[in-house]
């Protein structure tokens, strides 16, 4: 077996490119603002993608201790369970065993891959974990179809990021605000932006 493989090619023989998109992201942009606003405070964040470097940099400019949850593949794997069947076990599954409690959660495409059974048992796991008025920030798909698994994201600044487009679709649940406040008891939406490819940004705080 090669331990190196040339770039893929495409039918004219030119090595095909990631396929990426850029998106704004002003709920983003004002949560930066807002930490920007308290240089002295100390943050602590968890990112439940895996370990990023590009979004470690990112929040080097904080105050920060950043924790990785790397849960994102699992999550789009769990199914509602059946009836007389126990839950998923969110404490097995993404342990918060930090010793400080958290003031932002960075979710991206995260909550699209959940049933909305299991939201409900996922956003108390989460809360019992989190400062009052701590931030979670998530992208959710509006139309019918969405990337297969969650997908990767780089930021390129405050208001703008870059995602992967991924492989393969699968129905988007398409998650309403105000069914998505239901399924998370315990945040609330304080920002949600439309952005223009489909996707809506969400930034909820604990109430």
């Amino acid at each position: 077996m090669a331990l190196f493989a040339s770039p893929k090619k495409n039918v004219a023989g030119t090595p095909e490119q990631p396929r990426f998109e850029e998106l704004g992201c002003p709920a983003f942009a004002s949560l930066v603002e807002k930490m920007d606003a308290d240089p002295e405070r100390k943050y602590h964040v968890l990112d439940l993608e895996a370990a990023s470097g590009n979004h470690i940099e990112f929040f080097s400019r904080f105050r920060c201790r950043y924790h990785i949850g790397d849960v994102l593949q699992v999550l789009s794997y769990l199914e509602p369970p059946e009836p007389e069947e126990p839950a998923p076990d969110f404490n097995l599954i993404l342990p918060l065993h930090m010793k400080n409690k958290l003031d932002l959660i960075l979710v991206w495409d995260g909550l699209n891959y959940l049933d909305k059974a299991l939201l409900p048992g996922f956003s108390e796991h989460l809360l019992r974990k989190c400062n009052p008025g701590a931030w979670v920030h998530a992208f959710v798909y509006t139309r019918g179809d969405m990337p297969a698994k969650p997908v990767s994201f780089d930021i390129l600044s405050s208001s703008t990021m870059r995602r992967s487009l991924g492989e393969g679709a699968t129905a988007a649940p398409c998650y309403p605000q105000r069914v998505l406040e239901n399924l998370m008891p315990g945040f609330r939406s304080v920002q949600s932006r439309l952005l223009k490819n489909g996707v809506q940004e969400y930034l909820f705080q604990v109430q």
